[in-house]
């Protein structure tokens, strides 16, 4: 076995989880109930934690193996449910015209504003309340918290951790968090747009995708490079301060990074990889774990996954 796989094995080599608690929160000035799944890692001690944001339609049970792989490091995870571009938005008959209406309305601006609101509350709750229920609250080391989403919970990773939509303003900055896991973001095909909205994020950001990432099927070429760069412009725009990192996996599909099990033996490998490598990282960024820091060096993926550092 090489380093790096005999340091994943040391770092997955831990107790897992304990049981999910589920709640409502209230936010009362917005008038708004938030969903959100807590899981803590096992034992009692201190734990950073990572808020994780769904994509269009997810829900707070979406992202178990991810929250799995974060547990396993010692790392707590929040999932939240966002109302107004939740399952809902996919729920029950509708004609394609309807369902077309759903899904235009749920990715609205106001929607994506709603959930950056709501990532800032559970944030602020997290830091109030000492506990929910029998969950121990007062765990988590509010002083180390990252955020981490998929699809539109990934373009809430990138507004709350600088995006300039203008070129000059990062208006939805958020700075309680420590490092961010973007999954199939997606942002400007010109690379100088990209560099205007992107260049000014200083903090540790790992942007994950593949090369069949949202691409159609039966997608003309021109179709598949213009994907294939929008879900790349995130990584290519931010500065190349030692801090940003990209994985582009060989394969799987957009879904594939909602964290949920698959059956495929390929995609859960492609799972596993993703797994090992987000581990990583939040060892590294949260823990200050010099081992996870070696590691990500050259973490163990398949032959033609690529993976950038800058």
């Amino acid at each position: 076995m090489n380093v790096a796989l005999t340091c994943l094995a040391l770092l997955l080599a831990v107790p897992a989880a304990a049981a999910p608690f589920d709640a409502v929160w209230r936010d009362g000035p917005r008038g708004r109930d938030v969903p959100v799944r807590i899981n803590l890692p096992d034992g009692k001690g201190k734990a950073p934690a990572v808020i994780w944001s769904p994509g269009l339609g997810g829900t707070r049970s979406n992202a178990s193996r991810w929250v799995a792989a974060c547990n396993a490091a010692g790392i707590a995870v929040i999932r939240l449910e966002h109302p107004g571009s939740d399952a809902a938005v996919y729920r029950g008959p509708a004609t394609p015209q309807e369902r077309d209406a759903r899904v235009r309305a749920g990715i609205a601006p106001e929607q994506l504003l709603a959930r950056i609101a709501d990532v800032g509350f559970v944030a602020d709750e997290l830091a109030r309340r000492p506990s929910e229920g029998a969950c121990d609250l007062a765990r988590i080391d509010t002083d180390h918290l990252a955020l981490a989403g998929h699809s539109m919970g990934a373009w809430v990773v990138q507004a709350m951790a600088g995006q300039r939509p203008d070129g000059e303003h990062a208006p939805l900055i958020d700075r309680r968090f420590r490092a961010f896991v973007a999954m199939s973001s997606t942002g400007p095909a010109d690379a100088a747009m990209a560099k205007a909205q992107f260049g000014g994020i200083g903090r540790p950001l790992l942007v994950i995708t593949s090369n069949a990432d949202g691409v159609p099927a039966n997608a003309s070429a021109g179709v598949v490079a213009d994907q294939r760069v929008r879900r790349l412009s995130l990584f290519t725009g931010a500065p190349g301060d030692g801090r940003k990192a990209l994985l582009q996996l060989d394969g799987g599909d957009h879904l594939l990074f909602a964290g949920d099990t698959r059956k495929a033996p390929d995609d859960l490998a492609r799972q596993d990889r993703v797994a090992r490598v987000t581990n990583l990282w939040w060892r590294h960024w949260l823990l200050g774990d010099a081992k996870a820091e070696k590691a990500l060096a050259r973490p163990p993926l398949a032959k033609a996954d690529q993976w950038q550092r800058k």
